[in-house]
């Protein structure tokens, strides 16, 4: 094997070899179509290995860079290896029992994938680290963009593709197809669709480093260090994960206002970047539709009324807008309607 770099690897739309980590596992294999998500996944190594080419030479000295590869780490145990290594093509659909959206687009295994692969690697975040579980999240960011985004023309109500179940797993899953739904209606390039369904998925991610004692809110303090999960969560992707600037931003800025009033830092309007007014929109969206905020909601036109009542103190009237009419507002299905268990 042989040493490579991001760099070498942004020539390639597919990859001609297999990818090594130092411990000599493949991360990305001979064929695998190098798509944002993918390269970006890639920033979580130190150090990337790929097969030698036939006319390389230097056998010997490959060889022993092999040799070296293998034993820079110690070899997994077998419990390692079942807890970590697993794959979304193959997850099992009768492991995890949860609810399933019958109206959805979205195909019923399909639900139920996407879910149980998040799922684990929530277990494997908490369990190992950020850099651990990275490329499972931006392979999930992948998954959605090629499964789930070209589905947005047979789309006319948000009922037909709102995952549904444990708000835990849902809601990154939701707000990430929302907002490359949104991107998509805006005529967003691919790239910065794939970015934001990305950024939805991480835009949690802070909320892992508080104590899960505090996410009840029940008082000032406990909101208050909620709310510092933006700041941790911008610090985890720009630091741990040297992700790009506008990704991060989004961790940072998905509870600003644009009135100012939001918060970590109360910048308002064009303050906030696009893809952070995007996430806003659809976050807000979802929370509702969970009824984390003590409204009455029923279904997606009690929610879009609400939102729409807020209006431009908290969103961008542009996103907004887009957002309401993207499907048909007249959306009365019941959430309690929507879901039965899986088998």
């Amino acid at each position: 094997m042989k040493k490579t770099s991001r760099t070498e690897l942004n020539k390639y739309k597919i990859l001609p070899f297999n990818l090594y980590n130092e411990a000599g596992e493949i991360i990305l294999k001979a064929g695998d179509v190098l798509t944002v998500g993918k390269l970006l996944q890639l920033k979580a190594y130190d150090n990337i290995y790929r097969d030698s080419t036939s006319n390389e030479e230097n056998t010997e000295e490959n060889e022993t860079s092999k040799k070296e590869v293998k034993e820079a780490k110690p070899k997994k145990s077998f419990k390692e290896i079942l807890d970590n290594d697993f794959d979304y093509e193959n997850i099992n659909l009768t492991e995890y029992k949860t609810p399933i959206n019958k109206f959805s687009k979205i195909d019923y295994k399909e639900q139920i994938k996407m879910k149980a692969y998040l799922l684990k690697t929530i277990e494997l975040l908490n369990r190992t680290s950020v850099k651990e579980a990275f490329p499972k999240l931006a392979n999930l960011s992948d998954i959605i963009t090629k499964n789930v985004i070209p589905k947005f023309t047979e789309i006319e109500h948000y009922s037909e593709v709102r995952l549904l179940g444990e708000y835990e797993v849902c809601h990154p899953i939701n707000v990430a197809i929302m907002s490359g739904m949104i991107a998509k209606k805006m005529d967003f390039e691919n790239e910065f669709i794939s970015d934001i369904i990305l950024a939805g998925i991480l835009h949690d991610i802070g909320k892992y480093r508080i104590n899960k004692a505090f996410q009840a809110q029940t008082s000032t303090a406990e909101a208050d260090e909620i709310k510092k999960h933006t700041i941790i969560g911008y610090n985890i992707l720009k630091n741990e994960l040297n992700l790009p600037e506008h990704i991060c931003n989004v961790a940072l800025q998905h509870h600003e206002h644009n009135d100012g009033t939001g918060y970590p830092h109360g910048i308002s309007s064009d303050w906030i970047s696009i893809e952070s007014q995007i996430i806003n929109v659809c976050n807000c969206y979802d929370n509702f539709a969970f009824n984390k905020t003590g409204n009455a909601i029923k279904n997606n036109r009690d929610v879009l009324r609400l939102m729409l009542s807020i209006g431009t103190k908290r969103f961008s009237a542009e996103i907004l807008y887009t957002f309401a009419h993207m499907f048909s507002y007249n959306d009365t299905m019941n959430f309690s309607d929507m879901s039965s268990y899986s088998a």
